[in-house]
């Protein structure tokens, strides 16, 4: 029987069956310059399968194969020391098949994950309702019709007794304007997916430069923000940027995350990571219910503003405050884009001096993502991110 009859009455490939000769499982006599399979050859090659289906390797057969091809016995070949051995795979596949179920029923929980809808499970805690202030009249807000969860307010209202400001809490979201009372409707596994598509439509090495950024930026965050009491982190530009600044917080520290139009899947996202005492306030910061002086703020909006809104960052911080911003360089003459000059320029009339900054490469940013989308271009863009760290004048 030559090679290709032997490999397709066996159903495997002529490759396979010369790796098993190679490894010396099988072998064939040869003559003149064809390899001719026998009967003890067909013998082998069905233990060989036999022996893959019982999850023996390779390396674990040979013993046995070549018992088989010197005495062409099977009743011979299950016997006396390969008895063990086979009881040794026996008990190795029954721990496999353990693992694979403990494995199955982490992927199954994953599976039913996905298919959830949002559940929001952080509030505004108690202890930081008699810090909220009204920022007209500086009277303490009193709460209206509160709803509870594990001591954190998920909904209702504040009110001024004096000038009537309101504020209006949904899904644990502090908000200077009703927000509406329906979550987004995505379920978890909708969002992973947007996040797949994120990957697959951008360089690999885009990637890795994006994933780089956001890793200085946790370093960086992380040496500033030390001993700070009260910390804020302000701006729409990236929820994966925040939650990796999250990770670098003080547990101990008083949070204030502020952003300015309702993002709540932002916050689904990021609940794990909030310190114990932390406030999400949706609306413009002139407008927000505290008043404390900030040790350190992380701000992300600076090129966002530039191309919208004006140019203004949270008024209170103490006298060596740090504050950390994420800016994009952008590397193309046709743009009126700030740079560096313009971005230190503004920031030192808010009050804040350039103390150091950590880069990324230069990397082209494909005109499929979504990063830099405030600029609206169809073409790449080659982009440098920067994380810089300012200092209060004075």
């Amino acid at each position: 029987m030559k090679i290709g009859e032997f490999a397709k009455k066996h159903q495997v490939t002529v490759d396979a069956v010369r790796h098993y000769m190679a490894e010396g499982l099988l072998t064939p006599l040869k003559e003149n310059t064809q390899y001719v399979f026998s009967e003890i050859d067909n013998e082998v090659m069905d233990n060989i399968l036999l022996l893959k289906s019982m999850n023996f390797k390779l390396d674990e057969m040979r013993a046995y194969l070549l018992f088989q091809t010197m005495f062409s016995a099977n009743s011979l070949s299950g016997s006396g020391s390969f008895a063990p051995r086979f009881q040794e795979k026996l008990e190795q596949n029954r721990a496999e098949i353990k693992r694979l179920e403990e494995m199955n029923r982490l992927i199954e929980g994953r599976l039913k994950g996905a298919e959830e809808a949002f559940s929001y499970k952080r509030g505004v805690a108690l202890s930081f309702i008699g810090r909220l202030r009204c920022p007209d009249c500086h009277k303490a807000l009193e709460v209206e019709k509160p709803e509870l969860l594990h001591n954190e307010i998920m909904s209702g209202e504040l009110l001024c007794p004096d000038c009537g400001r309101r504020y209006f809490i949904r899904r644990g979201i502090v908000a200077d304007r009703p927000l509406p009372d329906a979550p987004v409707q995505h379920t978890t596994g909708e969002i992973s997916g947007m996040i797949e598509d994120y990957v697959r439509n951008n360089d690999g090495s885009y990637v890795l430069n994006i994933r780089e950024l956001y890793q200085k930026c946790a370093e960086v965050a992380g040496k500033n923000c030390r001993g700070a009491e009260n910390i804020l982190i302000s701006g729409e530009s990236s929820s994966f940027l925040v939650s990796a600044i999250l990770r670098s917080m003080p547990r101990e520290a008083r949070l204030f995350v502020h952003i300015e139009q309702d993002d709540s899947i932002v916050k689904y996202f990021q609940e794990e990571l909030f310190p114990r005492e932390t406030l999400f306030y949706s609306g413009d910061i002139e407008k927000a219910p505290f008043q404390e002086a900030m040790d350190y703020i992380f701000w992300q909006d600076y090129d966002g503003v530039y191309l919208g809104q004006a140019l203004k960052l949270y008024p209170h911080a103490q006298p060596r405050a740090r504050l950390d911003c994420a800016k994009a360089l952008v590397f193309q003459r046709d743009l009126d884009y700030p740079d560096e000059k313009r971005f230190f320029a503004d920031l030192k009339k808010l009050g804040w001096e350039n103390v150091s900054a950590v880069k990324t490469e230069r990397i082209v940013r494909s005109r499929e993502s979504t990063d830099m989308n405030i600029i609206d271009r169809e073409g790449e863009l080659e982009v440098q991110f920067g994380i810089y760290s300012f200092k209060t004048l004075g």
